[in-house]
């Protein structure tokens, strides 16, 4: 199979070359002359042909595969009339908003038929910003180590807010490392430095301060953050926010295998949530929704509210857990103790989204004993967290 490349990155092409799934690679310009074989790949980036050149040249060699690469756009409903336009015409297509080395993973899967690995990322994202995404991914990291004895590393990728509320944080910020970022320079042991312990096995590098820095952000950078942490850990959690418009949340959503989307009971919050679906979801991210199961957090019991089943029912989506209402959560955060308090009738249902995770995988539970030291060390921790803030205190007087 060969594949005829009509696009500006030069990087694309590489990549397929090096890929080893085709017999060759060729570069074309708009207007030349192509002769593609049975079964051949014609790849053309929208930046070259309109949806019109590209219906004709389907039409011109209807044997060939079509891919059509899309980019961005600030009208999502230009964006699905394309998408509409492809299936209509046997043309399949490449979201925006990826790295050249993610379009040419999708060629190959969509010409070549190859397979798509599980990344073990797990992304989180909010209907609304203060609904308590970063501290459910947090508890739900420390309950999950915890339950297996993996290694998991939570990111915060939330542009709008750094999320160390809560805690007394010691490690880095995502802006911290823009630089290494931007350069993919950011090597395994230097991120696992910059990252604050939460246990043993879990760290959480927090997120974006700088505001000005959000739009800055490349996807090539941010993807070699999420790889960079998957060479270091079992599973990465990601808390990509409350907005998706900004390569730090797009890159969440593209390389997670499981996507969480936080509600409560609110109706603002499940009108939201299919803005978000409608206008950036469906559109940006072709099969992002096939891979979202309901988180809900902040949940309230009573005969005025609805239940997560409820809940589950009007959105379409299965849930895995549905997280109560904690009064005394605002006073952890303030005292940045909120993963050192105990929260009544938390722990079943984290426990429930643990085992969902662990089913999906097939992550084994950690031995008892390990269990037991696991929770010796995380008591030890404490004591001497504790104690030297009391030290502190007395050095201070």
């Amino acid at each position: 199979m060969k594949v005829w490349l009509i696009a500006n990155d030069p990087r694309i092409g590489e990549m397929l070359e090096h890929s080893g799934l085709f017999a060759a690679v060729l570069h074309a310009v708009p207007g030349q002359p192509l002769s593609p074989d049975q079964g051949d790949c014609v790849v053309v980036s929208d930046k070259l042909l309109n949806s019109h050149e590209v219906v004709d040249l389907k039409a011109c060699a209807p044997a060939a595969e079509i891919v059509y690469l899309l980019s961005n756009r600030d009208d999502h409903q230009e964006l699905k009339r394309l998408q509409s336009l492809c299936a209509a015409h046997g043309v399949k297509f490449v979201p925006p908003k990826l790295t050249a080395e993610q379009v040419a993973g999708e060629i190959a899967m969509l010409c070549a038929g190859s397979d798509q690995r599980a990344s073990r990322v797990i992304a989180g994202i909010g209907a609304l910003p203060q609904i308590g995404l970063t501290s459910s991914l947090l508890l739900l990291g420390v309950k999950l180590g915890g339950m297996t004895g993996a290694r998991i590393g939570i990111l915060g990728l939330n542009g709008w807010n750094p999320g160390d509320a809560g805690l007394s944080y010691e490690g880095k910020y995502v802006d911290d490392i823009w630089g290494a970022l931007q350069g993919r320079q950011l090597r395994p042991e230097e991120l696992l430095r910059g990252m604050h312990h939460l246990t043993s096995s879990v760290y959480y590098l927090a997120g974006n301060r700088d505001l000005k820095k959000l739009y800055y952000y490349q996807p090539e950078g941010v993807s070699w953050l999420i790889q960079t942490a998957k060479q270091l850990f079992d599973v990465v959690l990601i808390d990509a926010g409350a907005y998706l418009d900004h390569a730090l949340a797009a890159q969440s959503v593209y390389e997670s295998d499981l996507l969480l989307v936080q509600l409560n009971q609110s109706q603002q919050a499940g009108d939201q949530w299919r803005r978000q679906r409608d206008q950036i979801l469906r559109p940006v991210f072709a099969n992002a929704e096939d891979k979202c199961v309901l988180l809900f957090n902040k949940m309230h019991e009573g005969p005025d509210v609805e239940t997560a089943k409820q809940l589950s029912r009007q959105q379409g989506m299965p849930y895995i857990a549905s997280l109560p209402y904690i009064p005394g959560f605002s006073r952890g955060e303030a005292e940045r103790k909120l993963l050192e308090r105990v929260h009544p009738g938390f722990g079943g249902e984290l426990e429930k989204a643990c085992r969902a995770v662990m089913q999906f995988y097939e992550l084994p539970q950690a031995e008892p004993e390990l269990r037991a030291d696991k929770k010796k060390e995380a008591a030890s921790w404490l004591r001497l967290s504790r104690w030297s803030r009391a030290e502190r205190g007395v050095a201070a007087k």
